[in-house]
């Protein structure tokens, strides 16, 4: 006899509107688990995290007396506004560090309260399965800092449970209009957003026709009934794309990863700093949905959406218009999907060790992300050291000792394994805590509200990254002045230049730099023009 995951530790209760008392008590304590490590530090060891937070302390702060002459706000149509809005709302009445992480926060719960809602509404129940959803709440995009995009995911997920739930009472064009307003709003938050949404609905109406049709009940008003509430939905979302900057450029070709990356990258749900916790996470996961495959039960269009996202996976470049990273994000979508889309049936006793060991698992994985988390510290209070002398309006250059991809043995919060270095943001808390003029701030005229002063426009490389410390000793060649402007003739442009990560033994400078301060993690040179 077997049992919905649901029905583990209450087997045999009806449906009801409203969860039970228990299932409350595991939704709080997992929402405890995930919260725990945002109270451990101020700036957690999170990729892009510290240059959204000075956009968004910079838009927070329009009038700021430095700031102001430095970047300027620019509001428009584009994406990748949801996090920016709330940022410049929510830094106006908190501090910087602690609205940051509540924005953080916000974008590790937004998918796992998504998929709740969502297969609540597929389900029509309130089950256990998608509270394992947290066990990926962590995960590579997240540990990457695209904070818009989650944001957007976990929306989307909740737009597709209103639309199912509208179809499911025939309210047709009041579905129309709620995804209408629904894609209008991911197109403000992320674009993929826009398209998970689209998914979603597209492959339900499809499973709905799809069912009809077996049923000998198909008719021709059916199906142009699906296509036009699909068209009034998306029409306003592809109307903002068009208005968009991101309409007029052309997408350069990229190249398509190798096996071993997509094979890798496929695992981002649950991928962490460490290899083998990610390995074990996933394992676990999916050895649950084989054993249970048989007895599975799928939320409507979720075999067709599954089959589209692995398709797009498959042939998804690393980059398209500037978004970087597109199989990664694929990745986790799939996984997403896989919680929100499924309700695993399983025998009582096998259920209930299910139970114990994503607890356990979920767990384990919040103790390892806190402890990295409090290591980072360190690394955090260097950089402060180093720039405690730089003033307000300063101009100051980045370089790195090490190439992106050296990683200090011992750091593993540095680096997400065969994805990228992590810490390559960080010293864009000088924006936030010296007032100073930052050449990495993302102020991409197409992707953020934000511009950069005409007087400082020459300096900024958006997005971009610390030139390697050896560089600056050497002439640069004109593709690379080409691909940085802001290196031409850098000594009679900045004040400062900040050296992350150096080299041991520290080597000496290039010619026209005096060290000022000097930490193991950060070192400050003042530029002698």
């Amino acid at each position: 006899m077997s049992a919905p995951l649901a029905d583990i530790i209450l087997p045999g209760s009806r449906p009801r509107r409203w969860p039970q008392p228990l299932w409350w008590l595991a939704a709080l304590a997992l929402a405890a688990a995930l919260a725990i490590p945002f109270f451990l530090v101020d700036v957690p060891p999170v990729l892009d995290y510290p240059n959204h937070l000075a956009r968004y302390f910079v838009l927070a702060h329009p009038d700021d007396e430095v700031l102001s002459r430095l970047y300027q706000p620019r509001w428009g149509v584009m994406p990748n506004l949801g996090m920016d809005l709330l940022g410049a709302l929510l830094l106006k009445v908190t501090s910087v560090h602690v609205g940051g992480r509540l924005l953080l926060a916000l974008s590790a719960f937004a998918p796992v309260i998504g998929v709740i809602i969502y297969n609540r509404v597929a389900f029509g129940r309130w089950l256990y399965w998608p509270l394992a959803a947290g066990l990926v709440a962590f995960n590579g995009v997240f540990h990457l800092g695209f904070m818009n995009f989650l944001l957007s995911l976990g929306l989307a997920f909740i737009a597709g449970a209103g639309w199912m739930a509208l179809r499911r009472r025939g309210h047709h064009w009041r579905a129309s209009a709620f995804g209408a307003t629904a894609a209008a709003l991911l197109f403000f938050c992320h674009l993929f957003g826009v398209l998970l949404f689209a998914l979603l609905i597209g492959t339900q109406e499809i499973a709905y026709l799809l069912k009809a049709r077996r049923a000998g009940a198909l008719m021709a008003t059916e199906t142009l009934r699906s296509i036009a509430v699909l068209v009034v939905a998306g029409a306003p979302a592809l109307l903002l794309y068009l208005a968009s900057p991101l309409a007029s450029g052309v997408a350069a070709p990229a190249a398509i990863a190798g096996v071993f990356y997509k094979l890798w990258a496929l695992l981002t749900a649950f991928m962490t700093t460490s290899i083998d916790l990610t390995l074990w996470s996933a394992v676990i996961v999916l050895a649950l949905i084989a054993m249970a495959w048989r007895r599975i039960a799928l939320a409507p269009g979720f075999s067709i959406a599954f089959g589209i996202l692995m398709l797009a996976y498959v042939a998804a470049p690393s980059e398209i218009k500037g978004g970087t990273f597109v199989d990664v994000r694929l990745g986790l979508m799939i996984a997403l999907l896989l919680f929100a889309g499924i309700e695993p049936r399983l025998p009582a006793r096998l259920g209930i060790v299910a139970a114990v060991l994503f607890a356990a698992l979920i767990g384990a994985r919040t103790v390892y992300i806190s402890t990295t988390w409090i290591g980072h510290r360190q690394a955090v209070a260097e950089l402060r050291s180093a720039i405690a002398s730089i003033a307000p309006g300063a101009k100051v250059m980045m370089a790195r000792g090490r190439p992106v991809g050296d990683v200090e043995a011992g750091r593993p919060e540095w680096i997400l394994p065969g994805i990228s270095r992590l810490d390559t943001q960080l010293s864009a808390l000088m924006v936030v805590e010296r007032r100073a003029f930052w050449p990495l701030l993302f102020a991409d005229p197409a992707q953020q509200p934000l511009r950069v002063m005409p007087a400082f426009a020459p300096l900024t490389q958006s997005p971009g990254g610390p030139v390697i410390w050896a560089r600056l000793s050497q002439p640069f060649a004109e593709a690379e002045l080409q691909a940085a402007p802001y290196l031409r003739d850098w000594r009679n442009r900045f004040d400062h230049v900040l050296l992350i990560d150096p080299p041991t033994p520290l080597t000496p400078p290039p010619a026209g730099l005096t060290l000022q301060r000097a930490t193991p993690y950060a070192v400050l040179y003042g530029v002698e023009r």
